[in-house]
């Protein structure tokens, strides 16, 4: 599919020498196909790198719902937020994102609509996330409000702290990260998470659709 094949060479591209540094001429190159092809498909330089970003973010969360089906447990903020960590910084494009990379990513950390959409269809599915673990009794009770407050805190410094870190491996962070959430968020004893693995997986899956819709 010549989509697909633009979107590899324009991906390969960008982890390579960042956004700034790339042009059309040069993807269509890569891809093996004519300038006007990419412009079939995505009337911008900013929309094809926003399509790549939306690519990236489907693979993530199509991992985490993965996950999530294969054990509900997943579905607790220490289990989803080292998965989450992981994942992120295993992904180059998904790792510029979190931990702010402009030079990687120039612009279309916020002049692209696909990565606008993406931030916020994370914040919501965020909040309704947290929203369900509330209901099922897998959180501390607080006030919503400050909990996401801190929740973006401890993860967001995660993400920040990892150049400053080299000597500890990414396994180490992780289970930094996991207990940092446990001890802060969670209560000593949850029920089981089942019930709210069913509402998560449905919630993610729709996450997920609305994502791909955005790719030819």
């Amino acid at each position: 599919m010549k989509a697909a094949r633009i979107l590899d060479a324009a991906e390969e591209l960008l982890v390579s020498y960042g956004y700034r540094r790339i042009t059309v001429d040069e993807v269509a190159r890569r891809a093996g196909v004519g300038k006007g092809t990419v412009y079939l498909y995505w009337p911008s330089k900013l929309d094809l790198f926003g399509a790549v970003l939306t690519r990236d973010a489907v693979r993530l969360v199509a991992g985490q719902l993965v996950a999530m089906r294969a054990d509900p447990a997943e579905v607790l903020l220490h289990r989803a937020m080292r998965w989450v960590f992981v994942a992120a910084m295993t992904q180059p494009l998904s790792r510029a994102l979190a931990t702010g990379d402009v030079e990687l990513l120039g612009e279309l950390m916020t002049g692209s609509r696909t990565g606008a959409l993406f931030a916020g269809g994370k914040r919501e599915t965020t909040d309704r996330y947290l929203a369900v673990l509330r209901k099922h009794g897998l959180l501390l009770d607080e006030p919503s409000d400050l909990l996401s407050y801190r929740l973006s805190a401890a993860v967001t410094g995660a993400f920040l702290l990892v150049p400053l870190t080299p000597e500890l491996d990414l396994a180490a962070k992780a289970d930094a990260l996991a207990l940092t959430v446990r001890r802060a968020f969670e209560p000593a004893d949850h029920p089981d998470p089942s019930a709210a693995a069913a509402e998560l997986v449905g919630l993610y899956s729709d996450w997920l659709s609305e994502l791909r819709a955005e790719l030819p």
